[in-house]
C-alpha cells in the first residue's frame, strides 16, 4: 500500500505524530526561569498523594528561589526532597524556606530527589489529563504551568506514607 501526500491517512499520521510530540515536550518561561515538561503519574484514588516532576532551568544572572506551588487540584501542595537516613531508608521531607535554583543551573524534580507533592487530591489523576499549577519564584514571580498526566513505565514511588 502506498500513501500519497494528500492521502487522508498520510495527513492523519502526520497530525498524530505532531500532537504526540507536542504532548511530550512543553515548557514555560518567565524572568529567566524555564520550567521544562511538568508531568505527573496517574493515581488510582484521590486519597493517594501524587508527585509532580519537571526541570527548572535558571537562565538568569543570579540565583532564584521556588517559594511555593499551588493548584486547585489538591488541598495541600509541598515541595519535597527524598533523603537517605542513617539506616539507608529513603524518606521524603518538605523543603523549608524555598528551593534555591542557582544561576546557570538546572534543578530536576524527579523520583528520588526533589519533587512536588499534591496531597488531598480533589479526584484521581487520569492518564492524558492536564491541569494548571502555579509556581511562585522569589524573583521571576508566578509562572503558570500545565501538568500532563502520563502513564510512564518508570519505577513508581509509594507516597502512601505521607
Amino acid at each position: 500500500m502506498r500513501l500519497r501526500f494528500f492521502d487522508p491517512r498520510f495527513i492523519a499520521t502526520i497530525l498524530l505524530t505532531l500532537s504526540s510530540a507536542t504532548a511530550l515536550a512543553h515548557e514555560f518561561t518567565q524572568g529567566g526561569i524555564l520550567v521544562e515538561h511538568p508531568w505527573a503519574r496517574p493515581t488510582h484514588a484521590k486519597t493517594v498523594p501524587a508527585a509532580v516532576y519537571f526541570n527548572v532551568v535558571n537562565k538568569g544572572e543570579g540565583p532564584d528561589r521556588l517559594l511555593s506551588v499551588t493548584t486547585t487540584r489538591a488541598k495541600n501542595v509541598e515541595v519535597h526532597k527524598t533523603m537517605i537516613d542513617d539506616k539507608n531508608i529513603a524518606r521524603m521531607r518538605p523543603v523549608v524556606d524555598g528551593l534555591t535554583i542557582p544561576a546557570g543551573a538546572t534543578v530536576s524534580m524527579e523520583t528520588g530527589s526533589y519533587h512536588v507533592m499534591l496531597i488531598g487530591l480533589d479526584a484521581p489523576l487520569k492518564a492524558e489529563e492536564r491541569f494548571p499549577v502555579t509556581l511562585t519564584f522569589e524573583k521571576a514571580g508566578e509562572i503558570d504551568v500545565e501538568i500532563v498526566v502520563e502513564d510512564r513505565e518508570a519505577a513508581k514511588v509509594d507516597h502512601s506514607n505521607h
